[in-house]
Order: C-alpha cells, then structure tokens, then sequence
C-alpha cells in the first residue's frame, strides 16, 4: 500500500454512486433548463467520459431521459411511481391532511403543504375546497424558494445561517427585509398575484421537532385582496396546529 493510500481518510460510501446521486440532484435542481452532458459534468465536477458513464446506465434504467435531437437530459419517468411510494408513506402526510382539507373547505381556496427540500419547496398535500376551481400542478411538484408567498415564509423564518447564503446567491429576488420583518410578526406571507396574475396567495410556516422549520402551508385561490388578513389568520393558526402535532 502507498503512503498516499495509508494517508487518505477511510469513506463508508461508493464514490460512483454518490457521483450518480449528485447527477440526479443536479438534473432536479435545474429541471427547468435544457441540461447537456458538459453542463452536468461541469455542475457536479467529474469528467465528460464519468458523466456519460453515468447517465447512460440511469437511462438504461428510466431514472434519466435524453432527448435524442437536443442531446439533453432530464428525469426520468421511474421516479413517479417511486415518489408516490414515499409520499404514500410519509408521516408527514398523514398529519397534514385534514389541516389542509379544512382550511381549503372553510375558505373554498386551494391548500398545499409543502416541505422543505435544499432549495425548494415539495408538495406532498394538497385539498382544492372551491368547485370548478384547481390547481396543477399538484402533489409531488417543487417550487423554488423565492416562489410567492411561500418562499417569503420560507426565507423570514430560515436561520440566519441559511437565509444569508441564499440571499447572496440569489440578489436578483424581489424579497426584501421589510417583506420578511413583515411575515415575522403577523405570522404569514402575502401574495398579490405576483406569482401567478389573478391568483392570490397566503402562507404560513410549519416546524418539526427542535422548532424547527420544515415547510409551508400555502393557500391559495380567486379570492379578493380584503380577505387577505382573515385568510392569512386561518392559515397561520392551522400551520400552529399542524406544527403542534408534528412535536414543533
């Protein structure tokens, strides 16, 4: 064995498979962009000839898709019955539901619950409490952070360890501190329209166990601007709720 072998700190992981994980989290991070292969080598940091290695054998497997006249990857299909599999079985979403169905059925809006995942927000519930009137898409979906009035929530509450990051990876976001002092005290964040034009939006945090901040509860709908302190109040006191029952 070489000195250098003898100096390099023992790893309990495969370093191909956490360089295969690293694709897929890529390729979900920026699932709304046309990613080559040089793209994704360059964003995880391995080779051009590891990379096709890689995609080549999670395509042979349906976990990434690649479209055969731009050359780009994307997710594949195999994760949808995975994904429904985990959500069927998160505890998470048991808790939330009939938070989120009675919230939407007293305010005829569209409830999601969505948890906190790196940089996005994932929906894992969903309720739409006014007849036609829906949203997709729905369960399984992610936003990003500084989406609407959920990634105000989100930011006003995050430690300031992880909000300050953020906030200088992202300068271009329209959230300001006024916006987030603001979510702070009254407990929810506003949305009027700005996310989607004619649909406005309250959200209120959810914590786990530690206090901890796991997600959002976001409500959203047709609604007029004079209902946003009412709804924004339901909203706020079902996240309490929710966040009570989820040891937070």
């Amino acid at each position: 064995m070489s000195n250098i072998e003898k100096n390099q700190p023992f790893r309990s992981y495969v370093p191909a498979l956490e360089q295969g994980l690293l694709v897929l989290l890529f390729l979900q991070q920026h699932a709304h962009e046309k990613m080559n292969l040089t793209k994704i080598c360059q964003g995880v940091g391995i080779r051009n000839s590891k990379g096709h290695y890689i995609l080549t054998t999670l395509q042979t497997y349906g976990f990434v898709e690649k479209d055969p006249y731009s050359k780009t990857y994307s997710l594949g299909a195999r994760f949808v019955p995975i994904a429904r599999t985990v959500i069927d079985h998160l505890d998470y979403r048991a808790a939330s539901a009939p938070f989120v169905e009675k919230l939407a059925k007293e305010t005829h809006s569209v409830v999601w619950f969505g948890l906190k995942m790196d940089e996005s927000l994932f929906v894992l519930n969903k309720y739409e409490g006014k007849k036609n009137f829906w949203a997709t898409p729905g369960i399984g979906h992610t936003f990003d952070f500084f989406a609407g009035a959920s990634g105000k929530v989100i930011l006003a509450f995050l430690p300031d360890e992880e909000r300050i990051p953020l906030l200088e990876k992202n300068k271009g976001t329209k959230i300001s501190q006024k916006d987030l002092d603001l979510v702070r005290k009254t407990g929810y964040a506003q949305d009027f329209g700005t996310f989607v034009k004619g649909i406005n939006a309250v959200a209120a945090p959810v914590f786990g166990s530690n206090k901890q901040l796991i997600g959002t509860l976001l409500l959203f709908g047709t609604f007029p601007a004079k209902m946003f302190d009412s709804y924004g109040s339901k909203t706020a006191d079902a996240a309490r709720r929710l966040s009570q029952k989820l040891g937070g």
